[in-house]
């Protein structure tokens, strides 16, 4: 395993009041930054290149992102150096295990470097490690101080405290500037307009609370969420909406969904008979053994074990039932279980909030009632905000059998604070879930809806973090 401790570095310095640096060894750079409690840090692995060619065509190809660095500095092609970067999400890790995260981010590196490595040969174009770079390339690549820039995920202008709880930017209106605050924003849905412009939306909401310092948990079947972690590329757009903050971004903490088990208890049987095409007599032995507390399938076939046998109940029946369980729990043992689920909803820094990102399949029977038990535990471990966002969630909430329990624990909890989007809200059975509704009309134009007020009509934000929109202008709506 590698020791970062024996690395070089390349900047060592401060950012506001924590500690940065950027170590680096042959073509693999780490930026690092030190929180104030010195036991965590925001981290992110590089590996570089040396390319020739015509790089730009080919990146635009890639799956996943990429940083070209380009530095002409005289007449002819030969005087052009251009540097790809290939990176990981910036995510935070313990600073006591930091060189087996990084050391685990390299082989992740190295595993999409070798796809990239393996199409190569099918462009017009040359990748060398930076470590054999021609000597006057990486002279210039280490002399250049525009690199640290590159290799560094934090802006130099952040300023958190410009922005407050009270005083979040939501948009302009007219060329004036729309302010709003977190508790505008604790029961939101987002409709209307195209499936781009409801994501961005819910991002821009996303962001107000992560530079609130809260936690934000997204449970992503869309997988656009990500971007979170990559900053706005147009950075121009902000200073028209006086961000006074240069594109950002934030901590996204990827976790899988497969990852985390639920009690099988947690299924309702009438949903689980439903679910799993369960006969009527098969119903009515389950009445009597299955109940809230069940954990796995296993143990439910042990109580099915356990129950006797009569005319109703015969032998055979009950193996018919048993072996229905064993190809249940063959397909999904990996489905149920008891996750300890609180690391989830801590907020690990003082200054800046963070995104845990479970990636769902809103295809699997079972994902309503993983949402069902993040709610649950949400309602029972949260001691401060947290912000549960569900996009394209109507069929979640529509669920006959735990959509209406799901509804009734978040407004019984005031720490619970929701973001939905769907369609069109009629696509939600029960009508308007949230004291707010942000329809969208087209790209950034939207109207909000907030409880007992008029229909406000602006122009939203631009995101710090990448978002797949076309800003308006102000003057695109101005009168209306």
């Amino acid at each position: 395993m590698i020791s970062l401790n024996t690395w070089n570095t390349l900047c060592d310095g401060r950012y506001g009041s924590s500690e940065y640096s950027i170590l680096y060894q042959d073509d693999i750079f780490v930026s690092i930054l030190k929180l104030r409690d010195q036991a965590s840090a925001l981290v992110q692995v590089y590996k570089v290149f040396y390319a020739q060619g015509d790089i730009e065509m080919f990146l635009s190809t890639l799956p996943y992102p990429g940083i070209l660095y380009e530095k002409h500095f005289n007449i002819g092609e030969n005087n052009t150096f251009k540097y790809l970067f290939f990176n990981t999400d910036t995510e935070y890790a313990e600073v006591n295990v930091l060189s087996s995260y990084v050391d685990n981010k390299i082989q992740e590196l190295n595993k999409k470097v070798g796809s990239v490595i393996s199409v190569v040969k099918s462009y017009n174009i040359k990748l060398s490690s930076l470590k054999l770079a021609p000597e006057d390339a990486r002279n210039y690549f280490f002399s250049d101080p525009g690199v640290v820039k590159m290799l560094s995920n934090l802006p130099p202008s952040l300023d958190f405290s410009r922005t407050t709880i009270d005083k979040l930017i939501i948009g302009k209106k007219n060329d004036i500037l729309v302010t709003t605050s977190l508790d505008l924003q604790k029961s939101v849905t987002i409709v209307g307009g195209s499936f781009d412009n409801r994501m961005y939306a819910l991002k821009v909401v996303c962001e107000n609370y992560l530079l609130s310092s809260k936690t934000v948990m997204i449970l992503d079947s869309t997988k656009m969420f990500v971007t979170l972690a990559y900053p706005q590329s147009d950075s121009a757009i902000l200073n028209e909406y006086e961000m006074r903050m240069d594109p950002f971004g934030f901590p996204v903490k990827p976790i899988e969904s497969m990852d985390i088990k639920i009690p099988l208890g947690v299924i309702p049987l009438s949903a689980f008979t439903n679910l799993f095409k369960l006969s009527p007599l098969e119903l009515r032995i389950l009445e009597k053994i299955y109940t809230p507390n069940l954990v796995t399938l296993n143990d439910l076939r042990k109580k099915v074990i356990s129950q006797g046998v009569d005319e109703e109940f015969s032998d055979f029946e009950k193996q018919r039932l048993l072996s229905k369980l064993i190809l249940l729990d063959k397909k999904y043992e990996n489905r149920f279980g008891d996750t300890n689920l609180s690391v989830l909803f801590e907020q690990r820094y003082k200054h800046i909030g963070s995104v845990k990102l479970l990636n769902v399949d809103a295809t699997d029977p079972i994902y309503p009632y993983f949402v069902s038990q993040i709610i649950n535990q949400l309602s029972l471990l949260v001691k401060d905000d947290v912000l549960l966002v569900v996009p394209e969630s109507a069929d979640i909430f529509n669920n006959i059998f735990i959509g209406r329990d799901m509804i009734d624990k978040i407004k019984a909890n005031s720490r619970i604070c929701i973001l939905l989007s769907s369609r069109l809200i009629s696509d939600f059975r029960d009508g308007k879930l949230t004291d707010v509704v942000i329809s969208m009309i087209d790209e950034n134009d939207a109207v909000i809806r907030y409880p007992n007020r008029d229909p406000l009509r602006l122009l939203l934000r631009p995101t710090l973090t990448s978002s797949n929109v076309t800003y308006k202008k102000i003057k695109s709506i101005l009168g209306k």
